[in-house]
């Protein structure tokens, strides 16, 4: 049974949005009429900052206990004290790869450690850096001063045409709008998944400003900790979402198990914890 890492997956989603909060404030008071590649490179900046204050100040490594002692109560604090926890990445890969490989303009890729109780609760098992990863295409939306009310959409690239097919079960669009006279009112970003719709659907949705299932960073974010939105595809992560480029931009959530530290593979529980495990698989 693995064991459901939800404190870590809501501080993450957390991170997340208190990074758009701060971006919208950087776009009221400096940057009227952002482009989408500013917008995006500067909630970068604010997620790599917000990722660095959760790591510094140990709630990654606090919300991971308490999701372990959620499943298992009492553990040996000496199991699991060195876990930091989790790796999650956000890459912005550069022009050549998007117009020639991923048809997308940002990526997220959460690497988190799988634990499992195992052999009726007799056993955890820790697995580390399971990779989920999703690629986004970020459209700008203005409103449209003729037609109150509907917004103006960035069209498909021809190079996103070509490559969407191959990319759609993992893809998605990343809505940014903008309002206000000088267009520095940016609201919170909204999401369409792309998995189950043809590039026709998908272009038919810019033209007429209306996106069937929106969902905010934070719903997200929780998708891709659970495993249930993106791919989970080592080859896809390493060669399309995730490139090992030297000139791929990227925010590096590094809350980690070093190389000799974190607990073992697998632990033997004592017989108090196996029938607490019990319990909590019986329920």
């Amino acid at each position: 049974m693995e064991i459901e890492l939800a404190n870590v997956g809501r501080l993450m989603a957390c991170c997340w949005d208190s990074a758009e909060s701060n971006l919208r404030i950087l776009v009221a008071q400096k940057h009227p009429s952002p482009s989408e590649e500013l917008i995006t490179a500067l909630f970068a900046g604010e997620f790599r900052t917000e990722i660095a204050k959760a790591s510094s100040a140990g709630k990654v490594e606090r919300a991971f206990l308490n999701d372990v002692r959620t499943a298992i109560p009492d553990l040996d604090l000496e199991i699991v004290q060195r876990a930091s926890g989790l790796v999650a990445r956000v890459n912005l890969p550069n022009r050549w790869h998007e117009g020639h490989l991923s048809a997308a303009d940002i990526s997220v890729v959460v690497r988190r450690p799988i634990v499992d109780l195992a052999f009726g609760g007799r056993r955890v098992e820790f697995h580390r850096d399971h990779a989920t990863g999703l690629l986004a295409q970020a459209k700008l939306g203005q409103p449209v001063k003729q037609a109150k009310g509907t917004r103006k959409w960035n069209h498909m690239t021809l190079p996103q045409e070509r490559l969407y097919p191959k990319r759609r079960k993992y893809y998605s669009l990343l809505l940014y709008r903008l309002n206000g006279p000088k267009a520095n009112e940016l609201e919170a970003f909204r999401w369409q998944l792309c998995s189950e719709f043809t590039l026709k659907k998908v272009k038919s949705w810019l033209v007429s400003d209306i996106f069937p299932d929106e969902i905010s960073s934070s719903e997200v974010l929780t998708r891709l900790f659970a495993r249930t939105i993106g791919t989970e595809d080592p080859k896809i992560i390493e060669t399309i979402i995730d490139p090992k480029a030297n000139d791929v931009h990227s925010i590096d959530l590094q809350i980690f198990w070093p190389d000799d530290g974190g607990p073992p593979p697998s632990v033997e529980l004592h017989q108090e914890h196996q029938a607490q495990s019990l319990q909590v698989i019986q329920q």
